[in-house]
This record gives structure tokens, C-alpha cells and sequence, in this order.
């Protein structure tokens, strides 16, 4: 392979890169999302609603919480990954999206968290 040939690779390989970092929600965004990720694991209601605002605390009953994190802790619990799909903005709130592709081959889940001034104003597994 020519010199030529090599630094092209190179130079493709750190634009792949380049735009693999680029797409990646900041530092705060993916904590919060892993803090709920583990409370739902840990059925941690406390947790889970812990960086919420009002109307989050509100409207996620512990009975609700329970039902849901009984349902998806089985299969968080036996390895999953979570992929950064992008964000949008929707009235006021910026908006993550990831793809939980699980271990065990069942169906994927999307995960949509809402943030309003660094709190949580919806988190969504469909």
C-alpha cells in the first residue's frame, strides 16, 4: 500500500471517529439516563424519580414503577447495550433517543428521555 493510500485511510478513519464523538449526547445527558437505566434494573424507585420536576414525580406513581421495572429488570438484568440514536427539540424540552438492543434477542426498546433545565421531564421505554 503507497504512502498516499494509507493517509487516506487514516484520514477516513478519523472522520469516522470524528463523527462517532459528534454523535453522542453530553456527559450530564447520559448519566442521567444511566441513573434511570439502573434504577428501573434495581427497581429503585427513589432513584428514578430523584432528578425529576414536579409534574415527573407526579405522574410516575410507585405502583406504576414497580409494574414497569418488573416487566423490563429480568432483561436489563441479563445484559443489554444502549446506542445513542440523536435528540430533537420538542416544546421546550430537549429530547434523547436510544436504541436497548437486549442480550437475550427479545424485542429492541426505545428509550426517549425529556430534559427541561436539567431535569427530567419524561422518560419513556417503548
Amino acid at each position: 500500500m503507497s504512502p498516499l493510500a494509507v493517509a487516506k485511510n487514516v484520514q477516513a478513519v478519523n472522520e469516522l471517529v470524528l463523527a462517532t464523538q459528534s454523535n453522542q449526547p453530553e456527559q450530564s445527558v447520559q448519566k442521567t439516563f444511566t441513573s434511570l437505566i439502573n434504577a428501573v434494573e434495581q427497581n429503585n424507585y427513589t432513584q428514578f424519580i430523584s432528578q425529576g420536576n414536579a409534574a415527573f414525580k407526579e405522574g410516575i406513581t410507585k405502583q406504576t414503577f414497580i409494574q414497569a421495572s418488573g416487566q423490563l429488570a429480568p432483561r436489563l438484568k441479563k445484559g443489554y447495550s444502549a446506542v445513542f440514536l440523536g435528540n430533537l427539540n420538542q416544546q421546550g424540552y430537549q429530547v434523547y433517543l436510544w436504541k436497548l438492543t437486549f442480550k437475550d434477542r427479545s424485542d429492541d426498546v426505545l428509550a426517549r428521555l425529556s430534559l427541561k433545565d436539567g431535569k427530567i421531564g419524561g422518560f419513556w421505554l417503548n
